[in-house]
């Protein structure tokens, strides 16, 4: 028997991937973040409160084209499937090269991760290999398309998630001469203006999206991330390929800006790890620039037993994991992975208890768009702290909730809750609120002395409690069977006290769109002299304090 041509394999190969993500991902329920994701999906914007928009759009149209979870993921599967056939017209087209790269693909696993699961960086990954193909081009020709096409590829690389502009600066830093290049510079400028309408909606949103990345993540120097990283990689991307862009000698500018993509993209990373945890496919851009120059590495090796032996098993893990994502076939428990599982009857477990009530998941903005996915009925998250919010906040579902007949669900035991074993495993704690009222979004300013003299028994300050919504603020008594609470928090370099400074009743209700002015008398005589800050919340359990003022300061002499 004839083989078969080598220019037919790759149609079928890409059919058989495509088919391979298709299929888990149509049949495998949501993971968390997926839930979240679609739930950005509902409102189409230039911008979100954690990412750029293309994952949104993406996940529109496809649940607009297919019901439920292949809905959700279609495009996902869609665009790694378009994404490896650029790599391969980047790939010499020997029958012995493409079959290398067949065996390369089919066992890396963060790849075959991303070819099912939904995350902005799927479409990141493809439109970074856009950015490839037109680089390739513009090198050989610096035609008009090579030029438009890299500023197209760089602005949707940002529109999907900012780590692109790490592909384009390790680009530039592979071949400098292009700072010198009208032509790049015009593809730059066909970027930003592409970009636009995003910056101009961060504007408008407060840069909360930048705000949240640079600052909402960081922590401060530690190593306690570093080997973790590392190790998580070597799985990742498999101990045959994370070696091979150090050890690879390039032949041209292309295949440097490959090794600089590779290399660089793991280095930054290590970096990030001393301010912060990093998440195992924030490396993704470097996995089609690795593919391509792992094939020809490889391709080339008189030992062929060791490519073999290096991923032949990682494919059939990968096999196994895709069957998992479908089936349960092994008995895994652990990470969460149970999740791929039983969501929908969790949903319905909840629902039957909740009835047309929204429900609430306080701070866990992963399970609120699961239960509306699963369900068809509202679920909400509501964060208590600005340092870290979701796209709930951004659109004020808060507001929305108040006066309304509402279900708490917690992970937790709280004061009036009932307990709740759902067939997906875990006990959920809920309890009914009819006349729900909370705080998490009302702004109190405080206006107090600078300085007080060491020993004065009280500190007057001028409270300022504002009411923006088109609701009365009411203070109801919770379902702990308690009244909402004043709490003022008193902090010093060596000391850090909360105490409640007086109940809050219905009487104390504020009307819309108005604030109210009242003076309190802190409790200052047990301070030291120095210098402290001082912050207020409305506190009503089960919610976690939200402290609802800027920290004042005032010294005591």
């Amino acid at each position: 028997m004839t083989l078969m041509r080598a220019s037919t394999v790759p149609v079928l190969f890409i059919a058989l991937w495509f088919l391979l993500a298709l299929v888990p991902a149509g049949l495998a329920e949501l993971t968390s973040d997926e839930g979240y994701y679609w739930f950005y999906a509902m409102s189409l914007q230039w911008g979100y409160y954690d990412h750029p928009p293309f994952l949104a759009l993406m996940t529109k149209v496809g649940t607009l084209m297919f019901p439920g979870e292949l809905g959700v993921r279609f495009f996902t599967a869609a665009l790694s499937t378009l994404g490896l056939l650029i790599v391969f017209t980047l790939l010499p087209r020997d029958r012995g090269t493409r079959w290398t790269a067949f065996v390369i693909v089919l066992s890396l696993p963060l790849l075959n991760y991303l070819s099912v699961v939904v995350m902005p960086d799927g479409p990141l990954m493809f439109f970074s290999v856009v950015f490839l193909y037109a680089y390739k081009r513009f090198l050989d020709k610096e035609d008009r398309f090579a030029v438009i096409l890299l500023g197209v590829a760089m602005a949707l690389m940002a529109y999907s998630k900012y780590h692109g502009a790490l592909v384009v600066l390790f680009t530039v830093l592979s071949n400098p001469s292009l700072l010198r290049s009208r032509k790049f510079h015009t593809a730059l400028l066909v970027a930003l203006i592409g970009f636009l309408p995003h910056l101009w909606w961060q504007y408008q949103n407060h840069f909360v999206t930048f705000e949240y990345h640079i600052r909402g993540r960081a922590t401060g120097l530690t190593t306690r991330y570093l080997f973790e990283y590392l190790s998580q990689q070597v799985i990742a991307i498999s101990p045959g390929l994370i070696f091979v862009p150090f050890v690879v000698k390039t032949r041209d500018p292309f295949e440097r800006a490959l090794k600089f993509i590779s290399i660089g993209t793991l280095g930054f990373f290590l970096l990030a790890t001393l301010r912060g945890f990093v998440h195992t496919h924030w490396t993704s851009i470097a996995l089609y620039p690795i593919i391509l120059l792992a094939v020809p590495f490889y391709r080339s090796w008189s030992t062929r037993i060791w490519f073999y032996a290096l991923f032949v098993p990682f494919g059939v893990a990968l096999l196994l994991l895709r069957t998992y994502l479908v089936y349960p076939i092994f008995p895994i428990t652990h990470m969460g992975i149970d999740y791929y599982h039983d969501r929908d009857a969790w949903a319905e477990d909840i629902r039957d208890v909740a009835g047309d009530d929204r429900v609430l998941f306080p701070e866990n903005f992963r399970q609120a768009p699961l239960y509306s996915f699963y369900s068809g009925r509202t679920g909400v998250a509501l964060f208590r702290d600005a340092s870290r919010q979701s796209q709930y906040e951004l659109w004020q579902y808060e507001d929305s909730l108040q006066g309304t007949s509402v279900t708490w669900v917690l992970g937790h035991v709280f004061a009036g809750a009932d307990s709740l074993r759902t067939r997906m495993g875990p006990t959920v704690y809920h309890a009914q609120f009819a006349d729900f009222s909370s705080y998490n979004n009302i702004m109190i300013t405080a206006d107090a002395p600078d300085t007080i003299e060491h020993g004065r028994d009280t500190l007057p300050v001028m409270l300022t409690i504002l009411n923006h919504r088109s609701t009365a603020l009411a203070f109801p008594t919770t379902p702990a069977g308690e009244q909402p609470r004043l709490v003022v928090r008193i902090m010093g370099q060596t000391s850090d006290t909360a105490f409640t400074l007086r109940g809050l009743s219905p009487a104390d209700a504020i009307e819309p769109e108005t604030s109210r002015v009242s003076r309190v008398d802190l409790p200052v005589a047990f301070l030291e002299s120095g210098r402290y800050r001082i912050a207020f919340a409305i506190h009503a359990d089960p919610l976690s304090y939200s402290w609802n003022s800027e920290a004042a300061v005032f010294t005591v002499d």
